[in-house]
């Protein structure tokens, strides 16, 4: 399989593995002990460190979403986007505190930081890294790149 088509595959993935990890936490909270359920839903008061954290979660969101449309085209940036996404989602878990997931919900999480370690190993250390150069991208528009 051709390195192009396995990123393809690893984004898909990504996108797959996020996606469902979130919905997955929001079905199956049903299933797990009252108290833990009810320190998972939380008090239910809005206060300005929750608008932070959501902020945050947004500008993460948003940040993957471009991420993963710049990887799958060979934007420049993509790479560094993607990067700083990945350090946004971990600043994100750090700063949010104890957590309670669902045995599933996890599962696909450690998935989807595997997927992700994959994507950055294909995209910085393999021979598809040229392809994100941005002399690369020129030449591949069919722009002559200026020495």
């Amino acid at each position: 399989m051709s390195r192009e088509r396995t990123l393809v595959w690893l984004v898909a993935a990504d996108v797959f593995l996020a996606f469902s990890g979130i919905g997955v936490e929001m079905f199956f909270n049903w299933t797990l002990p009252a108290p833990l359920r009810e320190y998972a839903h939380g008090s239910g008061a809005f206060s300005l460190c929750q608008f932070g954290l959501l902020a945050l979660w947004a500008m993460t969101s948003l940040s993957a979403i471009a991420a993963w449309v710049g990887l799958l085209n060979y934007w420049w940036f993509a790479r560094r986007l993607y990067v700083i996404s990945c350090a946004a989602w971990l600043t994100l878990i750090l700063c949010s505190g104890p957590s309670v997931a669902t045995p599933l919900s996890h599962m696909l999480h450690m998935l989807n930081a595997l997927v992700g370690g994959m994507i950055l190993g294909l995209v910085f250390f393999s021979d598809l890294s040229n392809r994100f150069e941005r002399n690369a991208a020129a030449v591949a528009s069919g722009v002559a790149a200026k020495a």
